[in-house]
This record gives structure tokens, sequence and C-alpha cells, in this order.
């Protein structure tokens, strides 16, 4: 039975490549009434200068914004929507509804809807939609047409989410990404 057992851990140490720990990018936009909203304060980034011994991962953790970056979402969980990410900006988001960080709450209406388009598509909803590396968000509010959205404000969504892809994470701990020999161990034995 030992043997066994020693026989599969090594099996899975040296031939079941290790868990994936999902880091990736999206790029993203928020316009209300024509405008951009300002995203790039201090507020609606995660700290980067603590590195993180737990293995616990907070919902902030999951998915969120670096270094006064509006443009690029970071993403550490594979099951994260772009609700998830407006509730860590201090916001909310339904199909109707867009919830601000400063108490406004913008509703459809006579004159005025919320539009978004995602990889240049105009969709429905997105509340419920997982974040994908490369995706490419906007959420607009106004009076504006759907086709001068995609038009006019899907353009200014940046596109630099896969060159983010290549760098190591502001908040990894120097970047480490990848599991240690003693992590490599256990998941052999454990799985």
């Amino acid at each position: 039975m030992v043997l066994g057992v020693t026989g599969l851990a090594g099996y899975r140490f040296f031939f079941v490549p290790p868990e994936a720990h999902p880091h990736f990018h999206a790029n993203f936009a928020l316009f209300v009434d024509g405008e951009r909203v300002d995203l790039r304060g201090d507020r609606y980034m995660e700290e980067v200068g603590a590195c993180k011994v737990s293995e616990t991962v907070l919902p902030t953790e999951r998915v969120h914004l670096h270094n006064n970056n509006q443009d690029v979402v970071h993403v550490h969980h594979g099951g994260v929507t772009w609700d998830h990410f407006l509730i860590n900006l201090r916001m909310g988001l339904g199909d109707k509804y867009l919830a601000l960080d400063d108490g406004r709450i913008l509703t459809a209406g006579p004159g005025k809807s919320l539009k978004f388009v995602l990889n240049g598509q105009p969709q429905f909803s997105v509340r419920n939609v997982l974040l994908r590396s490369g995706d490419r968000l906007l959420i607009s509010y106004g009076a504006e047409a759907e086709a001068e959205v995609v038009r006019s404000q899907f353009p200014q969504v940046a596109t630099t989410a896969e060159e983010f892809n290549g760098k190591p994470d502001p908040a990894g701990c120097s970047g480490a990404t990848e599991p240690t020999l003693g992590e490599r161990l256990r998941d052999a034995f454990v799985g």
C-alpha cells in the first residue's frame, strides 16, 4: 500500500502540472453622461505594499485595480464576475441601475439608459458575466444611443490587458506565482 501511495504521488509530482494560480487582466471604463468616471484615486486601489502569508483569499483580493491605473482590472480568481469587481469599487450593478460610490443610484428611465459593451458587442447585462483574460468592458449611463456609445466611448477602453498578463503582479511579493517545492509535494500527496 505504501508503495502504491508513493508511486501515485511520484507520478502526480512529475507528470501532473501544478494547479494554476489565476492571475490575468481585463480592461474597463465607466462613463456617466458622456464623461469618463475617474477611478484613479487610492480608494479604488488594492494595497500592494504588504505580502500576504495566509491562503485565505478576501473578496477584494480576487479582483481589483492597482497603482492608480483605472484601465487594468487584475483578476486572481477564475470565478469572479463584473459585479464582484464593481462591488470591490464600492459600487453596485444591475441590469437597469448603476450605484456609484458617492451614493447616487442611476436608473434607466425616460431619456437615459444603462449600456454595456463587452469586447465590442452590446450586451443586455454583464453583472453575472465571468471576467476573462483580455476582456474589454464599457459601462455607460446616459442619453447617448447604443450605437453612439459603441462608436465614441468603447474605443476609449484600453487594450493593455494582454501586455499586463506578461508582467509580475504588483502585489504578488516579488511576483512569485509558481508553487514552491513544498506546495508541489503537498499537492502530490493530498491533491
